[in-house]
């Protein structure tokens, strides 16, 4: 897996330009959610289980279904239905980049993102992501350091890029809209 500051940093990226922080801040969780099904090594859930490690909870079907009912819960009381819409498809991606990114590394049994209707479990033909080790000791380590460094470049670089092409067309946005008020 990716650590959770990868998927963390990967989140924000896709989510700056929608400039509200409660949004940002639950696709920031959202994109770490999935590895909560780490536990299960300590309950003794197979890694390769429906509920194991990049199972279940790394699914497409999972980020649908918990981006979408987080965007209903932080929409449902003052957004114009494009901006539910909007919300929706960021907190979606957010969850299901965590996949994307697991999908990425050199290590595990691959992502069931078609779980609970198809258990295989895939990997990408490009992976340059090193696999995170489990556990805050193991973290600490000199492997954890080699980790961060790599997804600092694999996973931080292109996130500054999407970050600052989503501001920039933000602003654009923006503009065009206070020019023109018909785009309102």
């Amino acid at each position: 897996m990716a650590s959770l500051f990868g998927h963390a940093v990967a989140a924000a990226a896709l989510g700056t330009p929608l400039g509200d922080r409660r949004v940002l801040a639950a696709g920031v969780v959202l994109a770490a959610l999935p590895d909560l099904d780490a536990v299960g090594f300590w309950l003794g859930v197979p890694y390769g289980a429906m509920l194991g490690h990049r199972g279940l909870t790394h699914s497409l079907t999972v980020a649908l279904f918990a981006g979408g009912l987080s965007a209903w819960l932080l929409t449902r009381d003052r957004s114009t239905h494009r901006r539910r819409v909007t919300v929706a498809v960021y907190l979606i991606a957010a969850m299901a980049s965590h996949g994307m990114l697991d999908a990425m590394t050199n290590g595990g049994l691959g992502v069931a993102f078609f779980a609970p209707f198809d258990q295989t479990r895939y990997f990408f033909a490009w992976r340059p992501i090193l696999v995170s080790p489990i556990g805050i000791a193991r973290f600490l380590s000199p492997r954890g350091a080699a980790v961060l460094v790599n997804e600092a470049v694999w996973i931080g670089l292109p996130s500054v890029l999407v970050a600052a092409c989503g501001l920039m067309i933000s602003r654009l946005r923006r503009r065009a809209i206070r020019a023109q008020p018909e785009l309102r």
